[in-house]
């Protein structure tokens, strides 16, 4: 793991860039149900195209009978603005509306499990983050990733941006985390092989078809 002073740029540039650190990026919290609740007009409940100020009435999925039938809608969803890491590499910025962060998390209060995790430099998922003036001591998991209008990342909002060497760590923790070599590895059960198909193992966690 990087050193703090190794971590974090001392002189950011002046546009964004792949781990920058924002705060108050919205996140959405969807209900813990499958159901969704409706924003519907208030006078029929229909499909309004365009959600502006004004009076509404929230509606069960369930409730209406022309939901989700070709069109969007607005849905009713939990909210809230927290510290975020920008995952979206730097190049593919200025062509994506839509960008990745990974959510920043308190390791105050994250309980022992997770701090157990967080005091093993080579945990799977889990990444702790250098201690900075900037915001509390906090982690990520490289494999807990939303995405977000680019709007909502803005440049003003900045308080800590990485160096070349942090990206590398990053992407590299990231690749680790939601990839794996190919093959088997040692007691996983192999499926059985299609027709005419043989495999040759070379080694444990290693197969080639022919």
């Amino acid at each position: 793991m990087l050193a703090p002073n190794e971590f974090y740029g001392d002189d950011p540039p002046t546009h964004l860039q792949q781990g920058d650190i924002c705060a108050g990026v919205p996140l959405l919290l969807f209900p813990a149900s499958e159901e969704l609740i409706l924003i519907r007009s208030s006078e029929n409940r229909q499909r309004t195209d365009r959600l502006a100020p004004g009076i509404f009435e929230l509606v069960r999925e369930q409730a209406v009978g022309d939901a989700f039938d070709g069109s969007h809608e607005y849905v009713a969803v939990a909210a809230e603005r927290i510290w975020a890491m920008l995952m979206t590499p730097t190049c593919d910025l200025d062509d994506l509306a839509v960008w990745a962060v990974w959510p920043l998390y308190g390791v105050e209060g994250a309980g022992e499990d997770v701090e157990r995790a967080l005091a093993t430099p080579s945990h799977p998922t889990l990444l702790r983050l250098p201690n900075n003036d900037h915001f509390p001591a906090s982690y990520i998991d490289v494999t807990d990733f939303r995405s977000i209008g680019k709007e909502h990342f803005q440049l003003k909002d900045r308080i800590a941006s990485v160096t070349r060497e942090a990206q590398h760590e990053l992407t590299e923790r990231f690749l680790k985390a939601s990839g794996r070599p190919w093959g088997h590895g040692p007691g996983e059960t192999v499926e059985p092989l299609a027709r005419r198909e043989t495999a040759n193992f070379a080694a444990p966690g290693a197969i080639s078809m022919t």
